[in-house]
């Protein structure tokens, strides 16, 4: 089996900071679709009728960077659900609103350095297989 090295472990660590923003991003981003609403008509244009609510939910539909949100909050959320207790209280120490540095956390958790950073490798371990990495 594959083992991340250093830079793969850190990469990893940073894309979990995402996390506790990502109901705001995800808000952010509809509320620019939904923004860009100026070629959007309402009432007839010769045609038809146009439907502004099934317009914008295709415009949700289709936006890749929505989607990309939406499948990163999924994906640490599923993350999430394979963690254990310790492992879950440890993820909201670093990625939560804690946002505490590893030092930090072994000593909430009453552990020497050398193991909260091997907890540390087994989490992001389990999120790299989660991302079909591992």
């Amino acid at each position: 089996m594959k083992s991340l090295n250093n830079r793969e472990l850190h990469n990893l660590d940073q894309e979990l900071f995402k996390f506790r923003g990502i109901d705001k991003a995800i808000w952010t981003r509809k509320a620019e679709l939904m923004a860009k609403n100026g070629d959007d008509f309402v009432g007839s244009s010769g045609s038809g009728v146009s439907k502004p609510t099934e317009n914008m939910v295709m415009k949700f539909a289709t936006d890749v960077p929505l989607k990309n949100l939406e499948l990163f909050k999924e994906t640490v959320e599923t993350f999430k659900k394979q963690l254990t207790g310790e492992q879950l209280d440890i993820f909201y120490f670093r990625w939560g609103q804690a946002n505490l540095d590893w030092e930090e956390i072994a000593e909430k958790q009453f552990t020497s350095n050398a193991t909260i950073y091997r907890k540390r490798r087994n989490i992001l371990e389990t999120y790299a297989r989660i991302k079909g990495i591992l």
